[in-house]
């Protein structure tokens, strides 16, 4: 991990961008995202407040999120993505990362919210239009369990997903 080995830059899927300023080889770890760790009724009070965009907190557990800092939420979603958060948010190459290559995840592996707990709070589910341009764009992201099947399956064998994912799903793929 080595912050001179990225850099931020305009994004083709929105506003900006993390790039590798060199080859990031498969497995590597890229990033670890910071930031503030909050539970659920803290993130949806910054959220409905305007004080964070509702695509800022990263999950990193049931209820429990990261607000993140500036440079750990400049990494764009891809539905084809480069890398994947392990653990609880370390960002790790999910096969070669090439020089100026835009460094992105896929946002709906760390999505496990439950929409009724969310709605009691007096806030909505977040989601999000897809810009990514992929060749196999979903066209919306969303929460892991709306994923397509192989998709799902993909993320969790290989534990390509945050560890509070993998024990959800794993029961229910596995």
């Amino acid at each position: 991990m080595n912050e001179d080995n990225i850099e931020i830059r305009d994004s083709g899927i929105a506003g900006k961008g993390v790039f590798a300023k060199n080859l990031i080889k498969k497995g590597e770890v890229i990033w670890v995202l910071k930031g503030e760790l909050c539970n659920i009724y803290e993130m949806v009070r910054r959220v409905d407040e305007g004080i964070e965009e509702g695509s800022d907190p990263l999950g990193v557990d049931d209820e429990v999120y990261l607000d993140l800092d500036e440079l750990s939420r400049t990494f764009n979603h891809s539905c084809n993505p480069c890398g994947f958060i392990r653990g609880k948010s370390e960002l790790v190459a999910l096969r070669d990362i090439q020089k100026d290559e835009e460094i992105t995840y896929d946002y709906s592996t760390t999505m496990n919210d439950n929409r009724k707990r969310i709605e009691e709070l007096g806030s909505e589910l977040w989601t999000m239009e897809c810009n990514c341009g992929s060749e196999n764009c979903r066209g919306i992201v969303d929460q892991f369990k709306t994923l397509p099947e192989d998709r799902k399956d993909f993320y969790i064998k290989n534990k390509f997903a945050p560890d509070f994912i993998i024990r959800k799903f794993i029961k229910i793929i596995g």
